[in-house]
């Protein structure tokens, strides 16, 4: 199974991008997409169905919404597990040889953005979203203690083993968040993960994570990243796309 994240920088159908994206899209060939800043006919494909958050905390076209998850297996939508719908949703899928599996969508809050009025001065707004979004992450793992739970999205933090985009503060916040005894998720695209190209004069790194509850029955195999190295492709988006291929282990009795 392989899981896709890339944050499409408010893409509308209407533009020529749009065409190249979608066209990547279908090259890459996920079986589940977390896609932010996105908008409701921006498909991956035939065959696949989605989700997507509510109406954006902003000033939009019709479409447009902060996140969505795409499945080209059968998907439900889980809004009660939601408490911002502006900028997250939630979804169960049924995988037929992984099983259940519970994935939430979202976008954090950037360096000067607000969120809910609380200001982007000393992390306050990310710190704030990040504890409510936590919340649901726990109300999903006690609805759902059998599944395989993920979190995805545009964090606007960097987990690389250096600095690029975001903060110390934040970051310690968020790694803190996923290691919690209730939560235990790992980020698949942090530190040594990291798909990004590391060049010591220009270094750039993800921001945009795919994260993982424990599940000793799978393997996680490659993390790519597109463009391979450097800064992303102004023809496509101003983020990077990542994906993780997961598979069952060949050990199981």
């Amino acid at each position: 199974m392989k899981i896709g994240n890339w944050n499409l920088e408010r893409v509308l159908p209407s533009q020529k991008r749009c065409l190249h994206i979608q066209a990547k899209l279908s090259q890459i060939n996920a079986d589940i997409w977390i896609l932010t800043e996105t908008h409701e006919l921006v498909s991956p494909g035939s065959g696949y169905s989605s989700v997507m958050s509510g109406e954006p905390d902003r000033e939009s076209e019709p479409g447009e919404h902060w996140a969505g998850i795409w499945s080209r297996h059968p998907i439900s939508h889980l809004p009660s597990f939601v408490s911002d719908t502006a900028r997250c949703t939630a979804a169960y899928i049924e995988h037929p040889d992984i099983g259940q599996i519970v994935v939430y969508a979202m976008v954090l809050p950037w360096g000067g953005s607000q969120w809910r009025g609380f200001k982007s001065a000393g992390g306050a707004a990310f710190a704030e979203a990040l504890h409510t979004y936590v919340g649901d992450w726990r109300n999903l793992r006690a609805a759902f203690p059998d599944a395989l739970h993920v979190v995805a999205g545009d964090f606007n933090q960097d987990l690389a083993p250096y600095h690029y985009y975001g903060s110390k503060k934040q970051r310690e916040l968020l790694e803190a968040a996923l290691a919690a005894p209730d939560i235990r998720m790992t980020a698949l695209t942090a530190e040594a993960n990291d798909p990004v190209d590391w060049d010591p004069n220009d270094r750039y790194a993800c921001i945009d994570h795919i994260c993982m509850s424990e599940s000793p029955g799978l393997c996680v195999g490659e993390t790519v990243r597109w463009p391979e190295s450097g800064k992303s492709d102004p023809g496509l988006s101003d983020h990077a796309g990542v994906t993780v291929d997961l598979s069952l282990s060949p050990y199981l009795p």
